[in-house]
């Protein structure tokens, strides 16, 4: 076993939360007429906006119908104990994100997920200076680009499956959050 003098923080995409964007493109489709396939739409969801919603709906009404129905946003299963894990091991809690901040704080808030520092607007590699800037020790995400921006950054890369897509790459693969408090507890035990 890997032994850990100290954690300083551990980062995690907003993969937390159940998203309230599958709501918003229902609305599109109800209340707007937009032509869309929902369930493909969500295959890609997390990739920043222009990389998965059409040229032809709004992004900005796309955006203003996710934040009036941000208050339906819930902790995924193992989330607060992830949170509560992290924090017993004396470490702070980061989320980097590609969501913009409004969004992603209104459902860490929604859901009840305190967190430490939030970094929005980041995709990819954009989120590699952001974790090395927080000084994480570990990332947890559900994508391939975040597995690969963990490890550009120094980070130790953990992949959730409760996404769109598998984390390829991931040095540690859990089926879901309510895994990660042992798997850290386990890591952190010193001799």
């Amino acid at each position: 076993m890997d032994q850990v003098t100290r954690i300083e923080a551990i980062a995690f995409d907003l993969d937390m939360t159940r998203a309230v964007s599958r709501r918003a493109l229902e609305r599109l489709v109800c209340e707007y007429g937009a032509k869309l396939d929902i369930d493909a739409l969500m295959s890609a969801y997390g990739l920043p906006l222009p990389g998965w919603l059409p040229a032809s709906i709004d992004g900005a009404l796309f955006r203003a119908l996710q934040s009036q129905d941000i208050a339906l946003a819930v902790a995924m299963p193992g989330a607060g104990a992830a949170l509560a894990a992290v924090r017993q091991a004396g470490a702070r809690v980061v989320v980097v994100t590609s969501a913009p901040f409004a969004i992603a704080l209104g459902m860490l808030r929604a859901a009840g997920l305190r967190v430490d520092d939030l970094h929005p607007d980041a995709w990819g590699a954009e989120k590699v200076e952001r974790l090395r800037a927080e000084r994480c020790w570990a990332f947890v995400g559900d994508h391939p680009d975040d597995m690969l921006a963990g490890r550009r950054a120094g980070a130790m890369t953990i992949g959730v499956n409760t996404g769109t897509s598998r984390p390829i790459g991931a040095q540690v693969e859990l089926e879901n959050l309510s895994a990660f408090p042992a798997w850290l507890a386990d890591r952190t035990l010193t001799s």
